[in-house]
């Protein structure tokens, strides 16, 4: 994958990472910045403006992606549930045993449960920039 990543870098006339810090600092930005391109599709669907995304699983435990998300999007993020599969197949079990009445109790159990940690983003005018290049990158 790191000779795939330099390699794509170099074809595209960009910086080519080489330490592990710098190859992570490229996969973290670059996965950001497609999850705002994905967003913003999201917003043109949605009826309503789209201000809040919500990570789950073990993505959710990855700070430095959490905050890059939040400043790339311009999002607030919320992070978590790790373990949203195995709350979801709890949630579901309990509403087949009756313990519960629906969906919207189930929800409630569960912001109940877990904290999320948040992101606020930062730094717009930087991902703005970024994220004008990356379009460029990725035509």
């Amino acid at each position: 994958m790191i000779d795939a990543i330099q390699q794509y870098c170099r074809k595209t006339n960009q910086p080519i990472p080489e330490t592990p810090a710098e190859i992570c600092r490229c996969i973290f930005d670059s996965l950001a910045l497609r999850y705002k391109q994905v967003f913003q599709w999201m917003q043109e669907f949605a009826p309503f403006k789209l201000e809040v995304l919500h990570i789950i699983g073990g993505g959710s435990l990855n700070k430095y992606l959490n905050q890059f998300t939040a400043n790339a999007t311009g999002a607030t993020v919320l992070a978590g549930p790790q373990e949203g599969t195995a709350i979801g197949n709890i949630m579901l079990q309990a509403k087949a045993a009756h313990l519960v009445k629906d969906i919207w109790e189930m929800r409630q159990i569960i912001a109940n449960s877990v904290d999320l940690v948040k992101y606020e983003p930062t730094d717009k005018t930087v991902w703005d920039q970024a994220f004008d290049k990356y379009l460029k990158i990725s035509e």
